[in-house]
C-alpha cells in the first residue's frame, strides 16, 4: 500500500512540474514584454463583387492598380476640405436635433463647452 502511494505521489507531482514547465516554457511573440505584434490583415471576399476598403495616403503622383485583366482604376491625389458648424443646445434637447444635422451631412466631433445653459456641439461636413 505504501509503493502505491508513492507510485501516485510521484504522478501527481511529475503532472503538476511538467503542466508548470509547459506554461512557462511558451514562447513569447515579442522581444519585449508589452511590445505590439506585427499587424497581419487576411481579407477573405466570399463573393467577386464584395469590395476592400483601401486608404492611399502621401502618394505624389497616381496609382494604377489592375484589379483583373479586364478591370482598371486610377487614383488621384487630393485634399479633403471641411466646413464646420457650431450648435448650442440646450438641457433635455431631444435626439432629434442631433438627427437633423446629421440628415443634412453634419457629422458630430467634439464638445466645444458645457455648462447650466447645455452644451455646444461641433459638427463638419465635407465641402
Amino acid at each position: 500500500m505504501t509503493s502505491r502511494r508513492i507510485v501516485i505521489a510521484s504522478f501527481v507531482m511529475f503532472a503538476c512540474v511538467t503542466s508548470a514547465g509547459i506554461l512557462v516554457a511558451r514562447a513569447q511573440s515579442t522581444a519585449r514584454p508589452g511590445e505590439p505584434t506585427q499587424a497581419r490583415v487576411w481579407i477573405e471576399n466570399r463573393n467577386p463583387n464584395e469590395a476592400v476598403p483601401v486608404i492611399v495616403e502621401n502618394v505624389a503622383t497616381p496609382i494604377t492598380a489592375h484589379l483583373d485583366s479586364t478591370s482598371t482604376v486610377q487614383t488621384v491625389a487630393g485634399h479633403q476640405t471641411w466646413q464646420y458648424h457650431s450648435e448650442q443646445l440646450p438641457p433635455g434637447a431631444p435626439a432629434s436635433v442631433l438627427d437633423r444635422a446629421g440628415m443634412d451631412g453634419w457629422e458630430a466631433v467634439g464638445v466645444l463647452q458645457s455648462g447650466p445653459m447645455g452644451v455646444t456641439i461641433l459638427f463638419k461636413r465635407p465641402r
